[in-house]
């Protein structure tokens, strides 16, 4: 399945940036078009299967739609003790 394989990118991209930050990621953020092929519900739907039973199973994600741009989109990462930035 498609959205499988981007999740698992999404997941391998994510460890890269703990691994690079040497701290344990609290938030990350999205952004989806909404001419994508997939909705918020959709991705939230995949993203909740594939999540578990990995490090991130515990991770908040926050999902924004826009009218224009990528279809999805990391937009933002808020490491564990880091203070929380408005987008």
């Amino acid at each position: 399945m498609h959205d499988i394989h981007i999740l698992k990118n999404i997941f391998k991209y994510l460890q890269e940036q703990e691994d690079q930050a040497c701290r344990k990621l609290k938030k990350v953020h999205f952004s989806i078009s909404e001419f994508g092929n997939f909705n918020q519900e959709h991705f939230l739907e995949h993203y909740r299967h594939a999540v578990r039973a990995t490090r991130f199973q515990g991770l908040e994600i926050a999902v924004k739609t826009i009218p224009f741009g990528p279809e999805l989109e990391i937009t933002g990462l808020e490491f564990a003790g880091q203070t929380s930035k408005e987008e």
